[in-house]
């Protein structure tokens, strides 16, 4: 059974999915040896990797590249690789680009930014095979502004406009369906509407799973973000400094 079949069987069964970014083998072997649903090499590495203000210089190389490492230490998770911004932009770019990905790094599912204006590059995609996961609400691609760091989906316009956009992709064949940043209610609505499995970040917890950041969870985000992850930064804090205090010692 495919990684990508297993991910529906458990999402069948009610699992909780989880979804949690790596960009290397060390940390794609430990993700998987705990049973993580989903491994993402998201372009989210641009920020955490890179130290850049965004994700927007990604390239499709830098993409390649990690994913690699990533599949090299996965067995069982199923494995999605975002295409970063401007590689996808006509319908023939998206698809030579996502078999390119799939053929380096034996993804299971490409993630693409999802809205009104681009439709018809999600839609050539699935007519040719390619596994996708509709990421739809804030768009980090398409930010260029602080003022779209926001909650989407409060006023009733762009609520319908979302509602509608989810049920669209979910008709079409989606394979998994992301929100970021939706407001709670109208992403619980998406939930219940929706065949595919609905995962989110920032979108409330009436959803089919949630997606992190690994550095942001341990803590260590070259972002600042806390919330979470007080607690494990001092875990992972006092683990090196208590090997600085020991620096005498045999480590081994």
């Amino acid at each position: 059974m495919s990684k990508l079949k297993n991910l529906h069987k458990a999402y069948s069964k009610g699992k909780n999915l989880t979804c949690i970014t790596a960009y290397d083998a060390s940390i794609s072997k430990f993700l998987d040896s705990l049973n993580i649903d989903l491994i993402l090499v998201g372009d989210s590495l641009g920020q955490v990797i890179q130290g850049n203000k965004s994700t927007h210089d990604v390239t499709l190389n830098d993409i390649i590249y990690h994913s690699k490492c990533v599949s090299s230490g996965i067995k069982n998770s199923a494995l999605m690789i975002d295409l970063p911004k401007n590689t996808y932009n006509t319908k023939d770019q998206a698809l030579e680009n996502s078999k390119l990905v799939i053929k380096e790094s034996k993804a299971d599912l490409i993630k693409i930014e999802i809205s009104e204006n681009n439709l018809q590059v999600m839609e050539h995609l699935i007519d040719n095979k390619i596994p996708i996961c509709a990421h739809i609400g804030l768009l980090p691609q398409s930010v260029m502004k602080k003022t779209n760091f926001r909650k989407y989906g409060k006023t009733t316009s762009e609520r319908n406009d979302l509602f509608q956009l989810a049920k669209y992709i979910d008709n079409y064949g989606v394979e998994v369906i992301l929100l970021e940043c939706i407001d709670d209610t109208l992403a619980k609505s998406i939930r219940q509407s929706c065949k595919s499995p609905v995962i989110g970040i920032g979108s409330g917890p009436d959803l089919d799973g949630q997606v992190a950041v690994i550095y942001d969870l341990l803590g260590i985000s070259f972002n600042t973000i806390t919330s979470l992850t007080n607690d494990n930064y001092d875990l992972i804090k006092d683990l090196i400094i208590d090997f600085q205090d020991n620096k005498n010692n045999d480590y081994n």
